[in-house]
């Protein structure tokens, strides 16, 4: 009981209470925008599951420039920093940054360019017409990649700083910003592609927020270029972890919640991502909120080799996730049903609800395991373990297509949460046992 209580005082008065309050805000913005308002106004339509896919697909980009990079960064900003005078760590930081700008730039005319073929390749079993309206809303946030690639940069020096809550609101700007779009157009027949544009627009403006924080931090902006030196210790520490993000974010995102979920018919997307886009909230919420504000002061005692105290460091945002995470696992499990027909019971079929809360439910199995997914991984890259970051991104996105391939076809969108979950309990095994193997134990 001391030890609950400890270990409660102890978040309350850690950075990590403040960056949970800042994400819980931007959570509920994304959920109402992803798993209320998108069913709610467009409904179980091919114009519903063509915004949905559309924008798996550009965030898709996003999600792996940040989540293969900010991580991984923020050890090597506070080893520069440690080791550059303010103007070189200024040059240094500028050059990334206008790296990940050109980054940004490629990819989103890889997007412009091949928007046709990746609405044929993502949605083949749809209409000519949904097709066409995924090609319209690629093009219109494709430029999001490039304010998300640069953010990426931003946000990584600014955490490294322990500026948190300058970085917490990039959850809150772009839904929060569709979601106005979404309530001031409704009934607009084009609604779609302006939310579309407002959902990119949400990354502009994060961009420019994370842009002036820089400079309040001390950071200003340079046009200058990485140099050969820096472009090997930037390949060296995120090459590893992009790719194996990317390969796990592309079986996950692409293989799995469009194209296998797309095969069980219209709808079927949006009916998926209605229930799943909950626990990928609460999983931002609780475990990537304690893994980004735990990450600098591991990375700091793992520069010092002090072993012991980054592994009761470790142990101690375990214990934080589930004492956190074990009564919103509960709710889950017992109130599936109630939480499913409360946000859809007046707009979809009864049918439809009961497939919502049967995800739900499958899904809150595994809701501590979600959590604790980013709180391990952030142990590894505070070592630097990159090698064991890729191994057990590649490991568990195969596992997971190939659980999903099984299932899927027995038990449908319930056999996809399923496999879902196992990957995550899974994952957390092997992590655990990769921290074990840098000799940072979780069992002595």
């Amino acid at each position: 009981m001391n030890q609950f209580r400890n270990s409660i005082v102890k978040f309350w008065q850690s950075p990590t209470r403040w960056v949970m309050v800042i994400t819980s805000v931007g959570m509920g913005l994304s959920l109402l925008f992803h798993a209320v308002l998108i069913p709610r106004y467009l409904g179980l339509s091919e114009t519903a599951d063509a915004l949905i896919a559309a924008l798996k697909v550009v965030l898709l980009f996003d999600i792996v420039i940040r989540e293969g990079a900010k991580f991984s960064l923020v050890p090597l900003f506070i080893n520069e920093a440690r080791q550059k005078n303010r103007e070189n760590f200024k040059l240094f930081t500028n050059g990334i940054l206008n790296l990940s700008l050109c980054v940004g730039i490629i990819f989103m005319l890889l997007i412009e360019v091949f928007a046709s073929w990746i609405a044929i390749i993502v949605l083949p079993n749809s209409s000519i017409e949904a097709q066409s309206e995924m090609i319209i809303i690629l093009r219109l946030t494709a430029p999001l990649v490039v304010f998300g690639s640069a953010s990426t940069i931003l946000g990584a020096f600014l955490n490294s700083q322990k500026h948190f809550n300058t970085v917490a609101l990039r959850n809150a700007l772009p839904p929060g910003i569709a979601t106005v779009v979404f309530l001031l157009l409704s009934g607009n027949e084009n609604l779609a592609h302006y939310v579309a544009v407002g959902y990119a627009c949400g990354f502009l403006a994060y961009f420019v927020w994370l842009f002036f924080g820089a400079y309040r931090a001390g950071q200003s902006y340079m046009l200058t270029w990485v140099s050969g030196d820096v472009f090997r210790s930037l390949r060296n520490t995120i090459s590893l972890p992009t790719l194996g993000f990317a390969i796990r974010q592309i079986t996950a995102r692409l293989l799995v919640e469009v194209f296998l979920v797309g095969k069980l018919g219209k709808g079927a997307i949006t009916l998926y991502n209605s229930a799943f886009r909950i626990f990928s909230a609460i999983q931002t919420l609780i475990g990537i909120s304690i893994a980004t504000t735990g990450l600098p002061d591991m990375a700091e005692d793992n520069t010092e080799e002090n072993k012991q105290k980054f592994r009761r460091m470790i142990i101690g945002n375990i214990r934080t996730v589930i004492y956190i995470a074990v009564p919103i696992m509960l709710l889950f499990l017992f109130g599936a049903s109630v939480i499913a027909e409360v946000l859809y019971g007046d707009k979809f079929a009864e049918e439809s609800v009961q497939q919502i809360a049967h995800i739900l439910l499958c899904l809150s199995f595994a809701t501590v395991f979600f959590c604790l997914i980013p709180v391990l991984n952030a142990g590894l890259y505070a070592q630097k373990a990159f090698g064991f970051i890729f191994r057990n991104m590649v490991t568990m996105a195969v596992l997971n297509f190939a659980l999903a391939l099984g299932l899927v076809s027995v038990w449908g969108l319930t056999g996809i949460a399923l496999a879902v979950s196992l990957t995550a309990v899974i994952a957390v095994v092997n992590l655990s046992y990769l921290l074990g193997k840098t000799g940072a134990s979780l069992l002595k």
